[in-house]
């Protein structure tokens, strides 16, 4: 399912990379190998009316797969898709990328996903792969849906294959040179696929959901020359002719602190805050379907994220904003962001040194100590790790969220981690 026209670019720990697809199956067993992106199954996934019900709960809520997968009445509260088109497919021109087409999604066989396997489908959702192993574009967020469970990925699928099927003719994503290079790295099968999120409680489930609805992508300012930090706002997204900034949703007094529970489920049922509409690129408009318990969770976890300091509004005239370096509501009550270093002898950098792989995604980092500053290299770009305490790291750009080190019982760095809505952790390998 195609995410919303910005880029994505991630924290440190994030990368949209893939991973091997494990769905629950009838039959298995290798049938060829795609030009790009893990070798298909013949995998298949049981039909059950349990998984018809969850796969629709899914897809027209908390995955917003009908969001970028239809046409939408921008007329309409919130934008709704437009009924008879429902995951029919959707082609960007009204967002300024003519050239970005979201598939057909219903199980037409000639102009939707009538003749896709299954496994297809689960490559396409959680690896980023087309059926013909082509990257997709990275619009379409598999950094978020490799995180869904089997049962949930399987639900999907057949949910997918229950809709009516609906004959609409459109024309290819055609990526703008120099994309496709860009994309290759992504088509390769990691080594493990991410350690799955523990949904046992509520706070559990609350990150589950956040995590596969990539709450941080709208909310976070990942293409801004600047970035305040994780869910802080000031990402400026574009749908329908229309733009906006998200939210800083943070519990920062700049961010969201007055919010209550009943008021954060108030707001996502009708699309308002005390009065004031929601603008439609935020997709309440699908948040809705979900049920109080798990709007209830997504709550709780808001509650607990680090508080960012940004003022930014959608409703004030746009004035320059030091610290994500764009013009938005509020920008002149904010400050370019600072860190308190901790004074560190240089030499503990040494025992810092190395290169660290995150388990979930593969992605490598080199850390090493330049004189007196410790310095992280990633795709060719040196950051800086400012210490703001022992054994943690923050940055002035390049990642949105501390990063810390941790030490084996010998007490030798042995990995390290970075704390976002869920923390991924880094193995060092040497």
């Amino acid at each position: 399912m195609t995410g919303s026209v910005r880029g994505r670019k991630g924290a440190v720990a994030v990368a949209v990379l893939l991973l091997a697809t494990a769905v629950e199956t009838q039959r298995a067993g290798t049938v060829t190998a795609a030009p790009g992106g893990r070798p298909l199954t013949d995998q298949t996934v049981a039909r059950t009316p349990a998984r018809v019900a969850r796969g629709r709960y899914l897809t027209e809520g908390i995955l917003q797969c009908f969001i970028c997968h239809s046409d939408r009445n921008w007329k309409a509260p919130g934008a709704p898709p437009v009924r008879a088109l429902k995951g029919a497919g959707h082609v960007w021109a009204p967002e300024g990328k003519p050239w970005l087409v979201s598939p057909n999604l219903t199980p037409d066989p000639v102009t939707g996903i009538g003749r896709w396997t299954d496994d297809m489908l689960a490559r396409a959702i959680r690896e980023g792969v087309s059926h013909d192993g082509r990257p997709l574009a990275a619009q379409m967020w598999s950094n978020a849906f490799r995180f869904l469970n089997d049962e949930d990925l399987a639900s999907v699928i057949v949910y997918l294959r229950a809709l009516p099927p609906i004959r609409r003719p459109l024309p290819a994503t055609v990526l703008p040179d120099g994309m496709a290079e860009t994309l290759a790295p992504r088509v390769k099968r990691l080594r493990n696929p991410p350690p799955p999120l523990d949904t046992r409680d509520a706070l559990g489930r609350g990150r589950y959901l956040v995590t596969i609805a990539d709450c941080q992508g709208c909310h976070t300012a990942y293409e801004a020359p600047a970035n305040p930090g994780l869910f802080g706002g000031g990402n400026h997204v574009e749908r329908g002719g229309r733009a906006a900034f998200g939210a800083n949703i943070t519990p920062s007094p700049s961010g969201i602190p007055y919010y209550t529970e009943p008021l954060f489920i108030e707001a996502i049922r009708n699309g308002k805050v005390r009065a004031r509409a929601l603008d439609p690129i935020m997709p309440w408009i699908v948040f809705r379907n979900l049920n109080d318990d798990d709007l209830q969770a997504i709550f709780a976890v808001i509650r607990t994220l680090r508080p960012i300091d940004h003022n930014v509004t959608n409703t004030d005239p746009p004035t320059f904003c030091p610290a994500c370096r764009q013009m938005h509501g509020l920008g002149e009550n904010n400050h370019e962001k600072r860190i308190v270093r901790l004074a560190v002898d240089p030499a503990v950098y040494d025992q810092l040194a190395g290169e660290y792989v995150f388990e979930d995604n593969g992605v490598h980092l080199t850390i090493r100590r330049d004189g007196a500053r410790l310095v992280l290299t990633r795709n060719g770009r040196d950051i800086e790790l400012i210490p703001v305490a022992p054994l943690e790291f923050e940055a002035e750009s390049g990642f949105q969220a501390p990063l810390s080190f941790e030490r084996d019982a010998s007490g030798r760095v042995a990995a390290l981690s970075v704390e976002l809505a869920e923390p991924r952790r880094a193995a060092r390998v040497r």
